[in-house]
């Protein structure tokens, strides 16, 4: 039986994260975004999907801030993202996705469409090959850099689309 996560925590790989869990994202005008844990890479030690939630606080985030919230993009990130976007480090906390029906997005596994090799995918799984037609309607499945979801976090907040 694993031992029942405390928080907050700096994680050094993604062995404890779990869906749900969350962390601060400090902007640079003093607000914040979240962070959430999605899925958790099944056999690397160093990778997740990551979402940015649709919230910008003047606090940091508490899981009943996130009530109701859905992601507003998805990406594959390492550790490290954590290391580099939340304040001081660290997971402050967890909140069931499946409370505010959130769930890994659709994703085509590459730009473009080839014959065999292009995949659906729902967060990490391959569901099946993908179709010519459908090779447009889903966004590609990406790593994204250490700050990448600070900068999305970033024009979240610039634009005002909360």
């Amino acid at each position: 039986m694993l031992n029942e996560v405390k928080y907050p925590f700096v994680p050094k790989s993604n062995r404890f994260l779990i869906p749900g869990q969350f962390w601060a994202i400090p902007l640079y005008n003093g607000k914040f975004a979240c962070g959430r844990v999605i899925e958790v890479h099944p056999f690397e030690t160093k990778m997740f999907l990551a979402g940015l939630m649709n919230w910008i606080g003047e606090v940091v985030p508490k899981e009943n801030d996130l009530a109701g919230k859905q992601t507003i993009k998805q990406g594959q990130v390492h550790i490290k993202t954590i290391y580099e976007t939340a304040l001081n480090k660290e997971i402050l906390g967890s909140r069931n996705l499946y409370l505010d029906n959130i769930q890994s997005y659709f994703f085509k596994s590459q730009d473009g469409y080839q014959l065999g090799s292009s995949k659906l995918m729902k967060g990490y799984e391959e569901i099946r090959s993908l179709t010519k037609d459908e090779s447009d309607l889903y966004l590609t499945f990406s790593t994204w850099g250490y700050d990448v979801i600070r900068v999305l976090a970033e024009e979240l907040s610039v634009s005002k689309k909360i």
